[in-house]
């Protein structure tokens, strides 16, 4: 008579069988591709919103200390524009507070983007904004009678946004 070994295994054991871990593991990865696909929209938005903000806070700075420069000018013909080529940079203001220092814009070839410019300000060379593709100032009337308006342009590219910043600024007479 043989007798049979005491080897008894429960019919029902805890646990992943290894199909079932490998279809859940494929269930979850097309739920995930497919999630990616509907997120990736709203993501990449995000991102050139993020963008385009930081653009225009940057024109928005350099236009308001340009127009902060200009509010604290001696008027009349103490408003010189250079005119260096059609851009009309650099130009010069005459501080009202210290007339013997002068401050001076001027919007250089880039040395941190090649083909772009930089807005520069005199003294310190303070760089206030970079990814420039147009720099224009022009002041009325063009010359020889005390300056009454300032027009600045500023044109941004960044990575295929663009943003031009127009302002006219009214130049007060004593």
């Amino acid at each position: 008579m043989t007798r049979a070994t005491r080897f008894s295994y429960p019919k029902r054991c805890a646990g992943f069988s290894l199909i079932e871990m490998v279809v859940a593991i494929t269930v979850l990865g097309i739920l995930s591709a497919s999630a990616a696909v509907f997120l990736r929209g709203p993501i990449t938005s995000y991102f050139d919103t993020e963008r385009r903000a930081d653009l225009s806070d940057a024109g928005g700075l350099a236009i308001a200390k340009l127009t902060q420069d200009i509010a604290r000018a001696e008027p009349a013909n103490n408003f010189n524009v250079t005119v260096a080529g059609a851009s009309g940079f650099p130009f010069t203001f005459v501080p009202r507070s210290n007339p013997a220092q002068s401050i001076t814009y001027s919007c250089p070839a880039s040395v941190i983007n090649p083909g772009r410019l930089d807005l520069r300000r005199n003294p310190g060379n303070t760089l206030l904004a970079t990814n420039l593709v147009t720099c224009q100032a022009r002041r009325f009337p063009a010359a020889g009678a005390p300056a009454r308006w300032a027009t600045l342009v500023l044109g941004f590219d960044s990575a295929g946004d663009r943003l031009t910043l127009y302002h006219t600024i009214r130049i007060d007479l004593p």
